[in-house]
């Protein structure tokens, strides 16, 4: 029995990018390799940008971007269908303004996260404003999450 885990390649792993704004991430790892992409914005106007910003890449052979999948979503209430299905989700500062909005919607966005991501998945997170003790709070400590470095002194 081959007790070693499968190495994935960049055309196999599926990336999600909640609150993806007008970020050229999504190209930028595209331009990397990745393929199975999904990327999420609260705003109609940020998902139309990144529509615009995918006229920069180059088409596969039927004339479209592979698996990039775009959507209007709001972070607190993900489709059922996503449980377990990512195994990156790189979030640059969408739970910043999560949190700044209040009224425990940055705690409804980690758990729904958490839920989307897969069992041993990758979650990172850039954050300048949610304090270091409410991340770990939150994304719960030797759970679901290990915190590698918060950022903070």
């Amino acid at each position: 029995k081959n007790n070693e885990k499968k190495m994935m390649g960049k055309e196999d792993i599926s990336i999600l990018i909640p609150g993806c704004g007008n970020d050229p991430l999504l190209l930028d790892l595209y331009n990397s390799g990745y393929r199975h992409l999904t990327a999420f914005d609260y705003s109609p106007g940020a998902i139309d940008r990144q529509r615009d910003l995918m006229e920069y890449l180059p088409k596969n052979t039927s004339g479209s971007q592979d698996s990039i999948r775009l959507s209007v979503l709001d972070a607190r209430n993900l489709p059922s269908e996503w449980t377990g299905e990512f195994d990156v989700v790189i979030e640059k500062g969408a739970l910043d303004a999560i949190y700044l909005s209040g009224d425990g919607n940055f705690e409804k966005a980690v758990l729904e996260l958490t839920r989307v991501v897969k069992r041993g998945g990758i979650c990172v997170s850039v954050s300048g404003v949610v304090e270091s003790e409410l991340r770990k709070e939150v994304f719960g400590s030797g759970e679901a999450w290990d915190c590698l470095r918060d950022g903070g002194n």
